[in-house]
Parts: structure tokens; sequence; C-alpha cells
């Protein structure tokens, strides 16, 4: 091959990674836009599952029993409980399921796909070492999948959590509705009270994360006031369950009143009176020591996911029979990409990571040659052995 036909074939393989780019975060945006509809769209295909298992549970009765059991009242009605516990467990259960889906099994199909497309060519390139290349199509549509499964994760992620976040709220209500009915089963001795204090945390992250979110497009004071109240709510939460772990039953009717109080004021929509004034203890901002510990926990997932889609892709790559010399490249590319992409600076800056992908992908320029083969022009060694060097008497 010329020169010109190799810029050729590397213009075509850039232009075509740039398209698929731009499809890519096109189909997400759009997907952001659109994600009240895709939610209630993927809520209506879930329905009739989520609806029979949610029937299996008993949620609704056994809360019921549990007010009366504890000497709770509330003031929600039955249809609207049960329609918004409902809502609740499609966005706990339904949600995360097809988010897994469409951001994990679609990339990997997509780069399996790609990756079964390009190896037969790969392989005849570094066989050839790259003189006679034959049908690029299939190189081309492997470019573009290639790119919308790097592309796509990281894309979907974001999206699916906003979802997740945005639809907090409702989660908390079943995540309620479940602890109420779970301090019946403690007293009964069915559930530990470990369970609870589970159970609790898990309503406690999501009204935080409701707080977190965007979605309401109330300004930065309002999520700044409602990300506060959450945690103060879950500090509250943690108390009550301490409380449990700490004194026994003797403590599950208090529990369940502040409970079926916020689970009132989710149904009013009082979102910064979950709880009243009296009964939250005071905001603290984490301190630089819980803010770097996050900033660990997150560069230690990078590092995790990054690892395993670098194994992934050399396992997939192998067994498809790509060399490993070209195994290699692409799997320094998952193992340090994710980290220069969204680590923090502790994980090294963008450059000393590339400049360590680039020396891992170089490879020696000069073949090696074989034991016992001299090269060609090099005098030979004499047969004889020479006389010792003689050293000048001091």
């Amino acid at each position: 091959m010329t020169i010109l036909d190799w810029i050729q074939f590397a213009a075509a393989c850039v232009v075509l990674a740039l398209t698929s780019f731009l499809l890519t975060r096109f189909a997400n945006f759009v997907l952001v836009l659109s994600f009240p509809v895709t939610t209630r769209r993927i809520a209506e295909s879930f329905a009739i599952l989520a609806r029979q298992n949610y029937e299996k549970q008993f949620l609704i009765p056994d809360l019921r029993l549990s007010c009366r059991t504890f000497g709770v009242r509330f003031s929600i009605s039955g249809k609207k409980l049960n329609a918004m516990a409902l809502d609740g467990f499609k966005v706990a259960r339904g949600v995360p399921l097809f988010g897994a889906v469409s951001a994990f099994f679609l990339p990997i199909a997509a780069f399996a796909v790609s990756t079964s497309l390009a190896a037969p060519f790969v392989r005849e390139a570094y066989e050839s070492e790259f003189h006679n290349l034959g049908d690029r199509t299939p190189f081309y549509t492997a470019i573009l999948l290639y790119v919308f499964a790097v592309m796509w994760w990281p894309l979907e992620i974001k999206r699916v959590r906003g979802v997740v976040s945005a639809a907090g709220d409702q989660r908390a209500f079943y995540e309620c509705c479940r602890c109420v009915a779970m301090c019946l089963y403690a007293l009964e001795g069915v559930t530990l009270p470990l369970w609870i204090d589970r159970r609790i945390h898990l309503t406690g992250r999501a009204l935080m994360r409701f707080g977190e979110s965007e979605v309401r497009k109330g300004g930065t004071v309002r999520q700044k006031e409602l990300f506060e109240h959450a945690v103060r709510v879950k500090l509250a939460l943690d108390e009550h369950a301490g409380k449990v772990l700490r004194e026994g039953n003797i403590a599950l009717p208090g529990l369940v009143a502040v409970l079926m109080k916020i689970l009132e004021r989710l149904s009013e929509g009082r979102l910064l009176c979950l709880l009243d004034e009296n009964e939250l203890p005071a905001y603290s901002p984490p301190s630089a020591a819980e803010l770097e510990e996050e900033v660990r926990k997150g560069d230690g997932r990078i590092v995790l996911w990054g690892a395993t889609a670098a194994a992934v892709a050399a396992g997939v790559m192998i067994s498809l029979g790509v060399p490993v010399g070209a195994v290699v490249p692409a799997a320094l590319i998952f193992l340090m990409g994710p980290a220069t992409l969204w680590g923090s600076k502790k994980l090294g800056n963008p450059r000393e990571l590339l400049d360590a992908m680039r020396q891992g992908v170089s490879q020696p320029q000069d073949p090696q040659q074989p034991a016992g083969v001299a090269l060609s022009g090099a005098p030979s060694a004499p047969s004889t052995n020479l006389p010792p060097a003689r050293t000048p008497n001091p």
C-alpha cells in the first residue's frame, strides 16, 4: 500500500469514528430530553410483571396491620397509598433493570459484534505486515460499533442515574412502606432489626439522591435546600434505627410513627418538611476527610471497571483470533482510558497516563537476532584466546 492509501484509510476511520460519536451523543441527548416519557414507557412495559410481584408482597395490608399494632394513625387514603407504593416499586425494580440492560449489555453486545467483524481484517493485516488489505467494509462497521460501545456506556450510566435520582421520592415512599411492614415482622420474630437498619439506609439514600437531582429545575438554591433537608432526615432515621438496635422492640413504635409521618408528607408533596424542625438534627457539611474518602472510593471504582473492561476485551479479542500484539494496545486503552477521563488527580494527570500507554504500546524497532547468529558485516571474533592485559608495575 502506498502512503496515499494509508492516509485515505486513516481518514475514513476517523470520519466514521466522529460520525458514530456524534450519533451516540445525539441519541443520548434525545433520551435525556425525553426521560419522563421514557420512564413512563418503561413502567408501562414493566407494569404487568411488576403488579404481579407487588401484589404477592401484601405490602399495604401488612402496613396497616403494623400501624394498628403499634397504635399509629395515618391520614392517607388506601387508594392513594397503594398507587404511590406501586409507582415506587416500579421505580425501585424496573428502572435499574432496564438501565442495566441499556448501559451494560447493549455496549457489550456492540463490542462483541465489532470485534468479531474486525478480527479477520486485523489478523490478515497483522500477518501480512499491512502490505495487503482485503475488504474494509467490515472493519469500518466495526469502527462505528466500537466507538458506540465506548461512548454509550458513560453517557447512559449518567442518564440512568439522573432518572433514578429524579424518581428518588417515589422510591423513598416504597422503601418507607417496606420499613413499616418490616417493623411488624421484627415484632413477630420473622425479621432481624439489622435488616430494618439496612432498609432505613436505603430510604435515606433515595431521599439524598432525590435532593441531588437537577430534574426539578428549581435552581441551585432549591437543590441545596432539598439535599440538606434529605441529609437531616436520613440522620434522624438512622438515629431511630440505632435505638431499635440498642433497645429492641421497645423502640419500634417511635420508628413507625416517624416513617408514617414521612409517608404522609411525601403524599402531600411537602418535600422540604418531611419531618418537623425539632425532630431533625443540625446539618453539618461533609469534612475534608469525608470528601477525600469519596474521591478515593470513586477512583477505586474507576480502576476496577477499567481493569475488568481490559480483561474482558483482551479475552474476547484473543478468543476471536486477534494477534496478541494487536490486543495489547486495546487492553491498555480500556485499562487507562477511564482513569484518564474520569479519575481524579491522585491517579495521575492525563499526560502521565498517556505516556504510560505510549510506552506500553511501543515496541522495539530492531528485530531480535537469534542466539549464535552473527550480524552481517561484523568482524568475526578470533578463535584464539587473547592474552590477559598486563598491568603496569607500581
